[in-house]
């Protein structure tokens, strides 16, 4: 059995100083520029030459942070200010896509995030104060996946029916958006909230179902670290190792140890559930925050870390990295993204586990450069 997904970091907040003039859609722009790389940059990276089936390498689950969608309260214009699933839905075509706003204008309200985006502010084309700008995370299913519930409704698994936990039309159920961070919005990066999105799928493949219990994830950084500051540094990676443990022990931990109202994992090592891990990390390979991750059980699953530039006359072509400099192409590329796979209860044996045809971090070409992420797209294809 075979299970592909892909992690990225889209930098999305851009959209909010290049929205499209009225009376066109907001992010009609944003929305053609990232689909013209999906279908056309990406979609031609994933088909290996020697595939004959263009749709054989899409990915099962994307993971997605740095989304962006609106909420109009007015409810006057809805084809201006469209939500983040829309938006996210009019790029990955193909998918079931799902969008969980971490920070918005009107539950996090602070004047330094929003100030420069609403009417009066510094941009050219203004945000109105009826409309909820935000910014969060998004998971886009492949059509044929099939979501399941997180939790079922009787608390005995033993009497209830096969389709218990076959999920509603809205596959509200599949998901739980967790907070990893308490305190006050401040308006700056230290603050935003972060949010861990939990999601259950039930992979079918000749006769053999497994189900997958997926983590999209976006670690807190500070501003200002890994630039010198001893201390800073510190701050920060402590922050994230909080934010670790809180993954591995309340949401991972926890969720195995449940016996009431889920599905029980299987009793074989072979029908336990598999756990993906996946997002931006915000922190380097020999961090603590990476190290306690290995030590619980999980594997990386792209091992090969030297970027795949869409252009290979690129300066990043084969530097070693998944996020660098939009503005100075001589600072070094970091590692702060990853995939990470593991199973419950269960240590992979030497052959368990097979990634050779996960691929390396790739640059996708954006022929708009307004919109381009800073995030190299990460792609896994797991073999059980």
């Amino acid at each position: 059995m075979d299970i592909s997904v892909m992690s990225w970091n889209m930098a999305g907040a851009k959209l909010f100083e290049q929205l499209d003039p009225e009376p066109g859609s907001a992010a009609g722009r944003y929305t053609a520029a990232f689909r013209k790389v999906w279908e056309n940059s990406i979609g031609n990276w994933l088909v290996s030459p020697d595939q004959n089936q263009p749709d054989q390498n899409r990915p099962d689950i994307i993971l997605l942070q740095e989304c962006i969608g609106f909420d109009d309260l007015s409810n006057m214009a809805p084809h201006r200010w469209q939500s983040g699933s829309t938006i996210l839905g009019e790029i990955f075509s193909g998918y079931e896509c799902f969008f969980f706003p971490a920070v918005t204008s009107h539950n996090n309200p602070h004047p330094g995030k929003w100030n420069r985006y609403v009417e009066g502010g510094s941009v050219t084309n203004c945000i109105p104060a009826h409309v909820d700008i935000q910014q969060g995370y998004g998971i886009c299913v492949r059509k044929g996946i099939s979501s399941r519930k997180l939790w079922v409704p009787l608390a005995d698994s033993k009497n209830m029916a096969t389709d218990a936990d076959i999920a509603e039309a809205d596959c509200h159920s599949c998901f739980e958006p967790i907070s990893i961070t308490t305190g006050l919005y401040l308006g700056q990066r230290d603050t935003e909230p972060r949010l861990v999105i939990m999601g259950r799928a039930k992979l079918e493949s000749d006769g053999e179902s497994r189900y997958l219990n997926y983590l999209n994830i976006h670690l807190n950084t500070l501003s200002g670290e890994r630039e010198g500051n001893v201390r800073l540094n510190r701050r920060a990676g402590a922050s994230r190792l909080r934010q670790v443990e809180l993954i591995l022990d309340n949401i991972v931990s926890a969720y195995q140890e449940t016996t009431r109202y889920r599905i029980p994992a299987g009793i074989e090592p072979s029908r336990r559930d598999i756990w993906i891990i996946g997002g931006d990390f915000n922190t380097t390979p020999d961090s603590e925050e990476i190290r306690m991750i290995r030590q619980a059980g999980f594997i990386d699953v792209i091992p090969d870390k030297r970027i795949e530039d869409a252009n290979p006359d690129s300066v990043f072509h084969n530097r070693i990295g998944s996020k660098w400099s939009l503005h100075d192409s001589k600072t070094p590329a970091i590692n702060v993204d990853y995939i990470f796979c593991g199973l419950e209860q269960f240590t992979f044996a030497s052959d368990g586990l097979n990634t050779t045809e996960s691929r390396r971090p790739f640059r996708p070409c954006f022929e708009d450069p307004a919109f381009a992420s800073d995030h190299a797209l990460l792609f896994a294809k797991i073999r059980l």
